[in-house]
Parts: C-alpha cells; sequence; structure tokens
C-alpha cells in the first residue's frame, strides 16, 4: 500500500518537473526569441543614427538628362492616366495635402514628426539651417510651409547670434496654408523671444504676393502685400514640396522672390520612396508604406487615418531624387547638391536662381 502510493507519487512528481522543465524551456525561448525580434528594429535604429549623410554634386549634364527622362515620363503618364496628381509636378488632388488637412493633425503634428522620424527631423532641419542656407547676418529669409515653425525657429536663433537687424522689422518670415499649425508656431515663436526676429503668416507658396499675419490666438489679419520681387537672400523647406499642387508654380515664385546674388540658396528637405537593394534601404521603405500610416492612426485616435495615409500616398508618388533637382533647374533653380539621410528615406536639395 505504502509503496503504491510512493510510487504514483514519485511518478507524478517526476510528471510535474517535466512539465516545469518544458514550461522553462519554452518560456526560454520566447524570452530568446523577443530579444531576437527587439534586436533587429534597435539595430536599425543605431544605424540610422550611425549613418553618415551621402552628398552628391550636380552638374549641369546630369540634370539634363534627368530632365529629358523626367519629362518624357510626365508627358508619357498624363497621356496614360489624365491624372493631375503625377509625379512630376502635381501633388494629391483628392482634398488632402493643404491648409485643410494639416488644421485637422495640428495637434499632434509635432509628436507624430519625432516618432515616424526616430527623433531625426531635427537633426535633418538643423542641417537645413547650418550647412545649406549658409545664413550671413543681413539675410532676409522665407521659410515655406513653415508649419509650426520649427525651421523658422532655427533661422532666427542663427541670425540673433549673428547679430541681425531687426530695426525694420523681423528678418524671417515662415509662411504656411494651415492656420492651426501657425496658431502653434506663433506659441513657439513668442515662447522662444523671437517674436522680433520672425514674423508667421498664412499664404500659399504658388502665390506669394499676398499673406495674412496670424497672431497666438489663429486670429487672421486682413490680407497685406506679400513677398516683393527680388527681396529674399534664403528659402528654406522641409517637408512640404510634395504637398504643393502645382510644384513648377512655387519654384516659379521662388526664383521671383529671390534676389539674383550668388550668396542666394533655397534649400529643400523632403521624403522620398528608397529604392536601394540594401537591406536598410528596404527597412526604410517598409517603415513609410506601413509604420508612417499606423503612427498617424493611433496618434490621432484613428481620427486623422486618412490624412496620414494621404502623407504615406505623397511619398510614393514623389519623384525621384535627380528628377525632383531637374524638374527645380527647369524651372530656374538650379541644383547644385543632393544630401541624402536614413538610408535614401530623406533628401536635402541645395539650389541657386539661375
Amino acid at each position: 500500500m505504502w509503496s503504491g502510493r510512493h510510487r504514483a507519487e514519485g511518478e507524478s512528481g517526476g510528471s510535474q518537473a517535466r512539465v516545469r522543465t518544458s514550461a522553462m524551456g519554452l518560456l526560454g525561448g520566447c524570452c530568446k526569441f523577443s530579444v531576437a525580434i527587439g534586436i533587429v528594429p534597435l539595430s536599425v535604429i543605431v544605424a540610422v543614427f550611425l549613418e553618415t549623410p551621402t552628398i552628391l554634386e550636380l552638374d549641369a549634364a546630369s540634370l539634363e538628362a534627368s530632365s529629358s527622362s523626367s519629362t518624357e515620363a510626365a508627358a508619357a503618364g498624363e497621356q496614360s492616366s489624365g491624372s493631375t496628381s503625377g509625379e512630376f509636378g502635381k501633388a494629391d488632388a483628392e482634398g488632402f495635402g493643404g491648409g485643410g488637412m494639416f488644421d485637422r493633425i495640428a495637434f499632434v503634428y509635432d509628436s507624430t514628426n519625432k516618432w515616424m522620424s526616430l527623433g531625426l527631423d531635427q537633426f535633418w532641419r538643423k542641417t537645413l539651417v547650418q550647412e545649406c542656407l549658409k545664413l550671413e547676418k543681413g539675410d532676409r529669409v522665407l521659410d515655406l510651409a513653415t508649419g509650426t515653425a520649427d525651421v523658422s525657429l532655427l533661422v532666427g536663433g542663427r541670425l540673433r547670434d549673428l547679430g541681425a537687424d531687426t530695426s525694420a522689422g523681423p528678418v524671417v518670415m515662415g509662411l504656411d496654408p494651415s492656420g492651426e499649425m501657425l496658431r502653434r508656431g506663433v506659441a513657439k515663436v513668442e515662447g522662444q523671444g523671437l517674436d522680433g526676429m520672425v514674423r508667421l503668416v498664412k499664404g500659399d507658396a504658388q502665390d506669394l504676393t499676398s499673406v495674412r499675419g496670424i497672431d497666438a490666438a489663429g486670429v487672421l489679419t486682413e490680407p497685406m502685400d506679400g513677398v516683393a520681387a527680388g527681396s529674399i537672400d534664403k528659402i528654406s523647406m522641409s517637408f512640404g514640396i510634395r504637398n504643393v499642387p502645382d510644384r513648377a508654380k512655387a519654384f516659379r515664385e521662388m526664383k521671383r522672390v529671390l534676389r539674383k546674388q550668388d550668396t542666394s540658396r533655397v534649400c529643400i528637405l523632403e521624403f522620398s520612396l528608397p529604392d536601394g537593394e540594401k537591406f536598410l534601404s528596404k527597412v526604410a521603405k517598409t517603415f513609410i508604406t506601413k509604420v508612417v500610416p499606423f503612427i498617424g492612426k493611433i496618434a490621432t485616435m484613428n481620427s486623422g487615418s486618412k490624412e496620414y495615409e494621404y502623407l504615406e500616398r505623397s511619398i510614393l508618388k514623389f519623384p525621384k531624387p535627380r528628377d525632383f533637382a531637374a524638374q527645380m533647374t527647369r524651372e530656374g533653380l538650379r541644383a547644385t547638391s543632393i544630401t541624402s539621410f536614413a538610408f535614401g528615406a530623406v533628401h536635402l536639395y541645395a539650389a541657386s536662381p539661375v
């Protein structure tokens, strides 16, 4: 009796031990699997942070070749589809991309930018300001698609350090079609004590002849004269040109307002779809097409999911870097270099008036 019970208990104990061993093995395997999954995105993030941006210097011959191919592709696309949202000059025509769309997502715009760029968006903007614009003490700067004024603030801070003269008024104008974005931007400008250096206005990059002032409460002034011809030394634009309905028209306006001098510069920062075959280029492509809309959906609690889906589509439709540089050159802004970040997901275009 005793021995039978002892054997039963022994067998039961052995079964429990085997279960515990199996469970520990399964748990260990899950932990190793989780660590393995975690290492991949972590390694990608580290690689992006350690990446050295690549700079492509452009010459007239390469731009002419790109210009011819992009013009032919645009013509073929228009004939075959009749669409006004083609890759070579027209933004999405479905009601997205304008000021109204950005009004709807303004409340999460700054935070989602940081998530979507892994916190590198400010580094890219600082590179634009510090290495591309090449600011000088007497410069007057126009920041198009200023949004919540991140670049305008960087430019204003730098010009303040250089001792810019603001006796005749602010020397930096940040322009955007979204009143909600601008309202938040005005508060940031005032918070940094740059309201004497930076002025934000509501307007259209395709027609800079008329603008409206705005305050931190979002109250707009009556329309007033905009940017005069030959009155601007440097122009910046960050992540906005792909949302302009007619890019060629915007380029012509930039050329009109720029001073015709050797130091005049146009610096445009924009996303594009990586086309490299390297693993990290493919990861960056997947991030744009899958993660960006997901983050937008979560950040806006689904209220802005369509807007962030549009942003993904606008990146997919954006021209290849050389083609975009060629388009700038065709409209009188000679592209001189393209700096590539994030394994081809972001590019900084430098140009001068022809």
